[in-house]
């Protein structure tokens, strides 16, 4: 028999639900497969707690085992960590921590910075229940060994990645350093590097952005990227959003929130093109956690589906990401996997002068087409508005700050 018991629903596009059903675990005898969907957060972390703890105490009593399916989950509270925590310690003194399926990176790497003893997470079903047939008789797998204390900066891993952001775009802003120290006469690197910072503050537009416009923009006196500067495009995703089109982030973000909601997909990434490197760069995300971000922060001469999309300016649909052969590089098609990604679609960004400027993606849990036509043409549609903002923010507002720039820094 099959068992649903419910946990209180967060947000309605996302309840959270718990389901237990048995599964034969061979040489183990019964396991209980507790397979929890949705969000977790504080608003249902109490509800969760009890739930677990239920389920947990009805296997303790008809002696089975128990494994917690996390894959589906999406954490988005310390709350929920401390749910946890409490409802599991005690299992980390019997000897028999509760096994755990996450291969999301965002909910893997928040329980192992938590340091939970009373868990131990696998990356399959299959390596838990591996693991409790390696466990010693006490009943369940040995109690894990306490992590090793972070060093006093925190998350190595986030550290890194960092490091890996400033080190790709180091050497962009490296090169508009030395056009301005040319073009302007000035003393040192660290003066044309504070005249950038300066006319990025200014106009609210970002160094990286800069950089790439002061390489690739003709200098002044030649014909510019002023000339020809379009009105403000229509944009009513922005309006929905209560975003001014002059905020960079904040409109790309907006959009990849309103590509979520008009494909109905659990997560989607928009990646913009940065005419200096000629390369893809990660701009927004919904729903995909920092590993996945660390892998597609610049996407450039590799075969994916994002290059696909934006060399031919047609939509690419991936329809399983583990068979198909457009990935070149197997750590994308990794890093998809590991945030449960199965198909995605992909839907270049073109503007009105036919070039592509970036590609919107979104990823479901499940192979397969998954686009409706009026879905299909409600994300088309979409990404022919933020091509159209784009070539409009390139034409006013980074242009406004090459301006502001020039008049700062000339003698």
């Amino acid at each position: 028999m099959m068992s649903d018991q419910p946990c209180r629903a967060g947000s309605p596009p996302a309840p959270l639900m718990m389901k237990a059903s048995p599964l034969d675990g061979e040489s183990l005898g019964q396991v209980t497969f507790l397979q929890v969907r949705g969000t977790l957060d504080a608003s249902n972390a109490d509800d969760f707690s009890h739930a677990l703890a239920s389920h947990l105490a009805r296997a303790e009593v008809t002696e089975t085992h128990a494994v917690l399916d996390m894959t589906d989950v999406h954490l988005s509270s310390a709350a929920a960590v401390r749910a946890l925590d409490q409802v599991t310690r005690g299992l980390a003194a019997a000897g028999r921590p509760l096994p755990i399926v996450q291969p999301r990176p965002h909910v893997r790497e928040a329980l192992r910075l938590a340091g939970l003893p009373g868990i131990r997470p696998h990356p399959t079903v299959e390596s838990a229940l591996q693991g409790l047939r390696a466990a010693p008789d006490t009943g369940g797998p040995p109690v894990p060994a306490d992590p090793a204390p972070l060093p006093a900066g925190g998350d190595p891993l986030a550290e890194l990645r960092g490091l890996r952001a400033k080190l790709r775009s180091s050497a962009l802003i490296g090169v508009a350093q030395g056009i301005l120290l040319e073009r302007y006469g000035l003393p040192t690197a660290s003066v044309a590097f504070d005249l950038l910072s300066s006319a990025s503050q200014h106009c609210n537009v970002p160094v990286r952005v800069l950089a790439s416009a002061v390489v690739t923009t003709p200098p002044p006196g030649r014909a510019s990227v002023r000339s020809d500067r379009p009105p403000v495009p229509a944009a009513p995703f922005l309006a929905r959003a209560d975003v001014s089109p002059v905020e960079r982030r904040r409109v790309l973000d907006a959009a990849a929130r309103e590509a979520l909601a008009v494909t109905g997909a659990r997560s989607v990434d928009l990646l913009c093109v940065e005419e200096a490197q000629d390369t893809l760069v990660l701009e927004a995300r919904c729903n995909l956690g920092e590993a996945f971000a660390d892998v597609f922060a610049e996407v450039s001469h590799v075969r994916a589906p994002c290059t696909v999309a934006r060399a031919t300016l047609r939509r690419v649909v991936v329809e399983s990401v583990a068979t198909d052969p457009v990935f070149a590089d197997a750590r994308m098609r990794e890093a998809l996997l590991a945030e449960g990604t199965r198909s995605l679609y992909c839907a270049p960004l073109v503007d009105g002068a036919g070039t592509g400027v970036g590609v919107v993606s979104a990823h479901w849990p499940a192979a397969g087409r998954w686009l409706s036509g009026p879905q299909e043409r409600a994300l088309e549609a979409l990404a022919h508005t933020v091509a159209t903002w784009h070539d409009w923010y390139r034409r006013s507002v980074v242009a406004d700050a090459l301006d502001h720039l020039h008049r700062v820094a000339r003698p």
